[in-house]
């Protein structure tokens, strides 16, 4: 028997599945081993997975983080690399087939991109909102993608399908407006002798002459609100019990953490006394806030200060949340000496790598251009500037 970080309930051991406490969608399958654990019960990391990290990653703000500097990271000769798609909402003034709802995304530069889905799944998608995030369901749920691409330069509609690809793994995939190359095999051109096809085909110029004429594109985009503060209570609470084991589960604020993770009425939340700042509030700084920032990157600082021990989530835009692990002296007393003096890591999921635990000193010194530090320079190689990259053929 086991007992759950995330529910308290004690459980058969095949109960339990592997937990990115760092979301692999913003690089966890990247970073070191200390932000995943087996101590979560599939039905909590489910539901985490799906109403918490889901939540967060989906909503409109952290879609734009996710694009944040991406384009530094591709490759400016070999088309291989996979750009965030950025969720637009769903359509609303151009009709769909009945039953069906309509998302809008882009992926920039190269593509506008329609997903048909089922209107009876809505509460399902609603909660990720990211792409396919079922992708060991069933391929007849996830629907079908046609995408408009908006460039002809080969690199960049390589680069839009091979996105589009990774984003939506499952769902039928269609271009409208293209001669497919031939390494596009996971796409098929729309055939209007289907009336399923030909359908899809009306909705795109029915949605393209709107913006030839230069009409708004109606849509409505789900934001959960206060899904930054529910993501940070569960980061901390899973941290707190990397750090000190069951013990902090069973604190006063370890309670709490695990009441805020749980709850998903947002004013009943509001009521739980966590201590943390939000995306939308942010935290100033100063010169150490602005090293902090990686380009494209995600920083994680735990740093230990007179008040306690406290997470620090920086994402690209340099905007950063913090949120209160413990203030409990006695935790506090048995912790590393390591964590006392602050460990970083950086994600980059762009890069498709990760860095750290490293000291928050070494951090600031080779963000500081004072050391630097050989892990650090190796993540910047892979890095370039956006410029570098073959002209789209679009206006600026």
């Amino acid at each position: 028997m086991k007992t759950c970080i995330y529910c308290g309930l004690e459980k058969q051991e095949e109960d339990f599945s592997d937990e990115h406490i760092w979301p692999d969608a913003l690089g966890g399958d990247y970073v070191s081993g200390f932000w995943r654990t087996d101590d979560v019960c599939t039905a909590c990391n489910n539901m985490s997975g799906v109403f918490v990290d889901g939540a967060f990653i989906k909503s409109f703000l952290i879609s734009g983080e996710r694009s944040y500097d991406a384009l530094e990271y591709l490759d400016p000769v070999k088309p291989t690399g996979i750009l965030p798609l950025s969720y637009c909402g769903t359509i609303l003034n151009v009709p769909t087939q009945e039953g069906e709802i309509a998302d809008y995304w882009v992926c920039a530069p190269g593509a506008n991109i329609i997903h048909f889905r089922a209107e009876n799944e809505d509460a399902a998608w609603k909660a990720y909102v990211g792409g396919d995030p079922r992708r060991q369901s069933k391929r007849s749920k996830a629907g079908r993608v046609v995408v408009a691409l908006t460039t002809v330069e080969p690199y960049w509609v390589l680069t839009a399908l091979a996105s589009v690809k990774h984003h939506f793994a499952k769902a039928d995939k269609f271009v409208t407006n293209l001669v497919l190359p031939s390494t596009a095999k996971h796409f098929k051109a729309l055939d209007l002798d289907d009336p399923q096809h030909l359908a899809d085909r009306r909705f795109f110029d029915d949605f393209e002459s709107r913006a030839v004429k230069k009409e708004f594109i109606h849509t409505r985009a789900s934001v959960a609100l206060g899904a930054d503060g529910r993501f940070l209570a569960k980061l901390a609470l899973a941290v707190g019990y990397k750090l000190f084991g069951a013990p902090f589960l069973a604190t006063p604020y370890g309670l709490n953490l695990r009441s805020a993770f749980r709850e998903a009425n947002v004013e009943k939340r509001q009521q739980i006394p966590i201590q943390g700042t939000g995306y939308l509030r942010g935290v100033g700084l100063g010169e150490i806030g602005d090293a902090l920032r990686w380009p494209g990157g995600w920083v994680l600082v735990l740093f230990c200060h007179a008040d306690g021990l406290s997470l620090t989530v920086q994402p690209p835009s340099g905007r950063r949340m913090v949120i209160q692990v413990t203030d409990d002296p006695r935790l506090l007393s048995g912790l590393g000496l390591e964590y006392r003096d602050g460990v970083v890591w950086v994600s980059v999921p762009q890069a498709s790598h990760a860095v750290g635990p490293i000291a928050f000193a070494d951090y600031l010194v080779h963000q500081l251009r004072h050391t630097p530090h050989a892990e650090l320079q190796a993540l910047e190689a892979r890095r370039g500037s956006s410029s570098r990259l073959p002209p789209t053929g679009l206006p600026d």
